[in-house]
């Protein structure tokens, strides 16, 4: 035996940030919702993410073919059967052409006017991209392929590279001009799979041991290879806790696999008392957690549903042992519970959430009321907090768990509510089918002015740290309309300018929401000063991987002339007097842009005197140079006369 401890938590990841420095979001805030998680950046979970897809990764038949597809092409559409891998796969073609700097995320599509498109600039340089179709409907899978050949475009334009999972084994009704990119993939051998699990959990007889008919028969049956994982993990738990040998902990963790709810139901059935039952379900919801808790928390959840209090004396009642043993459950020697039965308890939350549904609503005001107790360490808060998230994770429950996120974000929040709050929420967002619909909550959440102050600081540390990973685009708007909507405090345009300022492709869209999407002026207060911070010519004129400044494409140096234009008319000198200072000493040291940067600041002007006087102004005020860079600063200034007189009609003799 042996101390390993498998805990399957089903899509969630830990927080991350932007870049390698601190996010700094006000801190009580950030360690409320983030207290206990090791910070990492996007880009290093991305690749983390990655990893650990490949070092699980078992080739299947098709997989060569599809790799000389994606580097010759750029473009690989992956076809296979549902539960074959697909997903695994893409990943895993992306992160062999990782050589350290390139970014990974998730293309995702957009809805307009009932049409389903994909949006080419979300492609950046060197970008590892996938497309997941593999679970979409009929007519998103219509709408995307009218779109696939501008993201095609766009891919080999900026040097990235796209994976597509189409929907399960559509390959054949693909339009003719994809068929060159198609390949199939088939599903990988299961029991190699489940091998290749078990050894990198380090399960004593992975490698040597030989199949069991039980095993045979399971692998046979073509289970999902998502499953599989699943089921290794409980080999290893069935491992850690049971003596025996690999086919007895294969025959556990089946068991467990099949799910236990009908045997929970008929065990139920001989529990007559309600007290029981609570400690049943608290036992289920906090397992592994102290007796203590447990046992209050059970007396919590009588409380809760009113239940009436047990008139027995208290030295006739049975004690804590006794009263555990009724229900299958075992205190070790730290005192801590857990059910003899591998997977029993998620056959008891799963049995008191389906089949007693007027407890949901119960089982919601328990959960939130306990989330607060003061003797609740903050690993029994987690579990209880991801458990309840694990009920709310189908479609017809996730309003329940947003409920609950606002609860414990609005009025008086404390440290703990907040943390729990965006628990559920990173539940909810890393969840692979429902994190679509918890980025449209935030959505919908981020242009809301009147948000509780809690609830609007945890959707910033979600965007910046959860959504940032694979979804940066969406990340950044969501972060967008929050600082615009800001009054007071300023911690959504922080973590914007983190986000944007790691991201040359994002400081375009932003300039794009600033400029072109605000054609009649800024309306919003914090708009200007964002602009400010966008346009950093250092970072425009930085020639990138690719050898191409971005301040070298048109259309971006029509949006910066008309946000200097905006900001020389509309704003005070006093907000623009230090960027416009290092705007110009960035153009008097670099003399490849020297001429565009100051074209930009011309053409901004319109012709206007008061605004070339401006700039000719704080050409003149620049620090007197050095004796041996005079003659430098002296040929700068006459630049930017000749360019001022030009501009004017006036000719310099």
């Amino acid at each position: 035996m042996t101390n390993f401890s498998f805990t399957q938590i089903s899509g969630v990841n830990g927080p991350v940030q932007t870049s390698n420095a601190p996010l700094n979001i006000g801190n009580y805030y950030q360690n409320a919702v983030l207290a206990g998680v090791t910070t990492r950046s996007p880009r290093a979970n991305a690749v983390d993410d990655l990893e650990r897809i490949w070092q699980r990764f078992v080739y299947p038949s098709g997989f060569g073919r599809a790799r000389e597809l994606l580097e010759t092409y750029r473009i690989v559409l992956l076809d296979g059967a549902p539960g074959s891998g697909r997903v695994a796969a893409a990943k895993t073609l992306l992160y062999e052409l990782f050589s350290g700097d390139e970014r990974f995320r998730e293309l995702s599509w957009e809805e307009s006017d009932g049409k389903h498109r994909l949006d080419p600039d979300h492609i950046g340089d060197d970008d590892r991209v996938w497309l997941d179709l593999s679970g979409v409907e009929e007519q998103i899978w219509r709408d995307v392929q009218n779109e696939l050949s501008a993201v095609r475009n766009a891919v080999a334009e900026h040097g990235a590279y796209l994976v597509v999972v189409l929907p399960g084994n559509r390959g054949e009704r693909l339009r003719p001009e994809f068929g060159p990119y198609l390949a199939k993939i088939d599903r990988p051998p299961a029991e190699e799979v489940l091998r290749r699990h078990l050894r990198l959990m380090a399960v004593p007889g992975a490698v040597t041991s030989p199949t069991t008919p039980l095993l045979t028969g399971y692998l046979d049956a073509d289970p999902p290879i998502q499953e599989i994982a699943i089921f290794a993990g409980l080999v290893a738990e069935a491992w850690a806790n049971t003596e025996g040998d690999l086919a007895n902990w294969y025959a556990i963790a089946h068991e467990a696999l099949t799910g236990r709810e009908q045997e929970v139901a008929k065990d139920v059935a001989t529990l007559a008392e309600g007290p029981q039952r609570a400690l049943l379900l608290a036992a289920a919801m906090l397992h592994g957690a102290h007796v203590d808790h447990v046992y209050r928390a059970a007396t919590a959840l009588l409380n809760t549903l009113g239940h009436p209090e047990d008139e027995c004396p208290l030295l006739e009642r049975p004690d804590l042992v006794e009263q555990f043993q009724k229900i299958d459950v075992e205190i070790n020697g730290n005192r801590h519970v857990r059910f003899r039965k591998l997977g029993y308890d998620s056959g008891v939350r799963a049995y008191f959430w389906n089949q007693i549904p007027e407890l949901r609503d119960g089982i919601q005001t328990w959960v939130e009321k306990v989330v607060d107790s003061a003797d609740l360490g903050q690993e029994d808060c987690g579990r209880l907090v991801t458990r309840f998230a694990e009920q709310c994770l189908r479609h017809e429950y996730r309003q329940v768990l947003v409920g609950s996120v606002l609860r414990w974000s609005r009025g008086s929040t404390t440290k703990r509510r907040l943390w729990a709050a965006g628990l559920a929420l990173r539940c909810g967002l890393t969840a692979e089918k429902h994190g679509r619909f918890f980025r449209q909550q935030i959505y919908s959440w981020s242009h809301n002015r009147d948000l509780p102050e809690g609830l609007a600081r945890v959707i910033t540390v979600m965007c910046a740290q959860v959504i940032a990973v694979h979804h940066p685009d969406e990340a950044m708007v969501r972060l967008h309309h929050r600082a615009r909507r800001e009054e007071r405090n300023t911690i959504a345009r922080e973590a914007l300018v983190q986000l944007v300022n790691g991201d040359s492709r994002l400081r375009r869209q932003m300039l794009v929401r600033l400029i072109v999407l605000s054609p009649d002026g800024w309306r919003w207060e914090v708009d200007p000063g964002l602009f400010l911070e966008f346009a950093d010519p250092a970072a425009l004129t930085d020639r990138g991987s690719r050898n191409h400044p971005f301040i070298a494409d048109a259309d971006v140096r029509g949006m910066l002339a008309e946000g200097w234009r905006r900001v020389f008319t509309r704003c005070t000198q006093e907000m623009w007097r230090a960027p416009l200072r290092q705007w110009l000493y960035v153009a008097l040291g670099d003399e490849r842009n020297r001429e565009v940067l100051l074209d930009i600041l011309v053409e901004s002007s319109e012709g206007r005197g008061n605004i070339l006087g401006l700039l000719y102004a704080a050409v003149r005020n620049m620090p007197r140079p050095a004796a041996d860079d005079q003659e430098r600063h002296t040929v700068f200034r006459d630049i930017v006369l000749r360019k001022i007189c030009a501009v004017q009609g006036i000719r310099i003799a």
